[in-house]
């Protein structure tokens, strides 16, 4: 039996969807290669710049320093592939909008890129340092840390991705306003809501100390409060 034209557009949909699935995850194999050589130059930077003068690693398995540099080669290799992902994402989801969606998609689009960037920055400016000083905060005479650097590294790559993601709310926000998904005035509406989930992800992301967890809410906070502002200039204009 014949597929009906509506499912073979669905068809074609899905074939074009496995198409950029496939070329992401090649990118990412790809990636991958690059990032096994500076992992190694990446995980010394890291143990310099967020680790203490006199402060020692250890590691408590045989594989540990490998599964350590594998997992900065992946974080690695998910930078390299996130802007070639994103081409391609919007590839294939523009032809399905209409002029002014794309129009209205094409800088948050752009935006998703710079504000991960500025999410790794704070996360690697002052959450990481923040969150070392609080760890060794407990040390004394009696208890000396005994750190693993699988541990040290998993918690900083951790920090630095949760600060990537949770600043591309705001543009989150600003696709489902564009689309109409949400209302701007339902959102002003549950604001109070929003600003609590904010600094309930900030809390959960960042070190257990007040002034950390303000570092992250609050920038993403005034993201959120500019994406509103953005979007209603934006109304009028239209």
């Amino acid at each position: 039996m014949a597929d009906t034209p509506e499912e073979a557009g669905f068809l074609d949909h899905l074939e074009a969807l496995r198409a950029v699935l496939l070329k992401i995850l090649l990118l990412f194999v790809i990636g991958c290669v690059p990032g096994w050589y500076f992992s190694e130059l990446l995980l010394k930077w890291l143990l310099d710049y967020a680790a203490p003068e006199g402060f020692t690693l250890h590691y408590f398995t045989l594989m540990e320093p490998f599964l350590t540099r594998l997992k900065i080669m992946l974080m690695l290799s998910l930078c390299v592939t996130l802007p070639g992902a994103l081409v391609w994402i919007w590839g294939f989801i523009a032809p399905a909008l209409t002029v002014s969606e794309r129009k209205a998609l094409r800088l948050p689009m752009v935006s998703i890129l710079l504000l991960a960037v500025l999410g790794a920055a704070v996360s690697i400016l002052f959450i990481i340092p923040a969150l070392v000083r609080f760890s060794l905060s407990f040390a004394g005479p009696e208890m000396q840390p005994v750190i693993g650097i699988g541990d040290f590294v998993s918690l900083i790559l951790m920090v630095i991705l949760a600060g990537m993601l949770l600043f591309q709310m705001p543009m989150v926000l600003l696709g489902l306003l564009t689309l109409g998904v949400v209302n701007l005035e339902t959102v002003r509406k549950k604001r109070p809501y929003v600003i609590v989930v904010i600094f309930i992800l900030s809390a959960l992301f960042s070190p257990p100390d007040v002034f950390s967890q303000l570092l992250l809410a609050i920038p993403t906070w005034i993201l959120f409060e500019l994406s509103l502002l953005f979007y209603s200039a934006r109304q009028r204009r239209s």
